[in-house]
C-alpha cells in the first residue's frame, strides 16, 4: 500500500474516517489536530484516505527516544484486507529510520488520544500478530459529572488562571510530577487546571480536557495531603466544569496504580474499558 502525507488542512477527512470506523469515540477534528499534528511526527494516509496512521516521536522522562502510534484507523469496508499491518509496518520503519529504540501504541508520549490499546480491539489483534509485548494493563473509570466534594477547611480550590497561581502550579508540577508536567502546563493554558492551595502553597492539581473533552487527568496530590479529601475536592471541581459543558460522565482513563483505583472506587466510579500498554523494541 502506498502512503502519502496528509496535512492538517485535511484533518476533517481523518475525523470523518474515524467517525465511520469508530463513532463511539466521538473525537473532534480539533482533538485529532492537537494530538496528531501539533506534536513531532507524521500523519500518513492511503490514496483514497481509507486508511490513516499517525506516529509521534519524542523522548521519555529518562531521555530515551521512542515512537508512539497515536492513531491507526481503517475504513470498515477494508478492515479485513490487512491494511493495518501495512500501516504498522510503515510506522515501525519510520521510527527505526529516526533512531527510536522502541515503539508503543498510544500513551507513550504526552497528549495521546488513548492511553493504550482497548482490550479485544482490532488494534490489539494486529499488535499481537506483529510481536508487540504486553507491558501493563488497567481499567479506565467513569464517574458522574454530578459528583461533588468539599475540600478540608484549610484548603482552597481555585482554577489556575492568575499569574501567581499559574507560576506556583507549573513549578510544583515540574518538581512533584515531572512525568505529567507537560500535560499540566497545557491544562493551565486551556483553563482546565484546578489547584489545591494550603495558604499560598500548592498541594495538588486536577486537570481535564487536555487532549479529549470530558477526560480527566492528571489528578496529583502531595503525599502528605493524600487521603484527606483533597483529591476528591479536585475531582468535584472537574466534574462541575464538565457538568456545565453538558457531559453526563467524566472519564478517567489512565488509572494505573492500586491507590488510584481505590480512590476512584471510593467515589463510586465504575470501571468501563480495560486498556493495555503494548510496545515493541526496534
Amino acid at each position: 500500500m502506498n502512503l502519502m502525507p496528509i496535512g492538517a488542512a485535511r484533518v476533517d477527512e481523518v475525523a470523518g474516517l474515524l467517525w465511520e470506523a469508530a463513532a463511539h469515540e466521538d473525537l473532534t477534528p480539533d482533538e485529532i489536530l492537537s494530538c496528531c499534528y501539533e506534536q513531532g511526527g507524521v500523519v500518513m494516509a492511503s490514496a483514497d484516505t481509507d486508511a490513516v496512521i499517525a506516529v509521534g516521536l519524542g523522548r521519555d522522562i529518562d531521555g530515551e527516544l521512542i515512537a508512539s502510534i497515536r492513531l491507526v484507523v481503517v475504513s470498515p469496508a477494508r478492515q479485513r484486507q490487512k491494511l493495518a499491518d501495512d500501516l504498522f509496518s510503515y510506522a515501525e520503519d519510520w521510527a527505526t529510520e529516526r533512531g527510536a529504540t522502541r515503539i508503543v501504541i498510544g500513551g507513550g508520549l504526552p497528549f495521546s488520544l488513548w492511553p493504550g490499546v482497548a482490550e479485544t480491539s482490532a488494534v490489539e489483534r494486529v499488535a499481537k500478530r506483529r510481536g508487540y509485548q504486553l507491558a501493563q494493563e488497567w481499567d479506565a473509570f467513569s464517574v458522574s459529572s454530578g459528583f461533588r466534594a468539599e475540600p478540608p477547611p484549610e484548603i482552597r480550590i481555585r482554577r489556575a488562571v492568575h499569574d501567581a497561581d499559574v507560576m506556583e502550579v507549573v513549578l510544583w508540577a515540574s518538581s512533584v510530577a515531572p512525568r505529567r508536567s507537560d500535560e499540566i502546563a497545557r491544562a493551565v493554558e486551556n483553563g482546565t487546571c484546578h489547584g489545591a492551595f494550603y495558604q499560598d502553597e500548592v498541594v495538588g492539581v486536577g486537570c481535564h480536557s487536555i487532549t479529549r473533552a470530558g477526560w480527566a487527568e492528571p489528578i496529583v496530590v502531595a503525599e502528605q495531603w493524600r487521603r484527606k479529601g483533597v483529591g476528591k475536592a479536585l475531582l468535584g471541581q472537574i466534574c462541575r466544569d464538565l457538568m456545565i459543558a453538558e457531559f453526563p460522565d467524566v472519564v478517567l482513563a489512565n488509572v494505573r496504580t492500586e491507590p488510584a483505583t481505590a480512590f476512584l472506587q471510593s467515589v463510586e466510579a465504575k470501571a468501563t474499558v480495560r486498556y493495555r500498554h503494548y510496545e515493541k523494541q526496534l
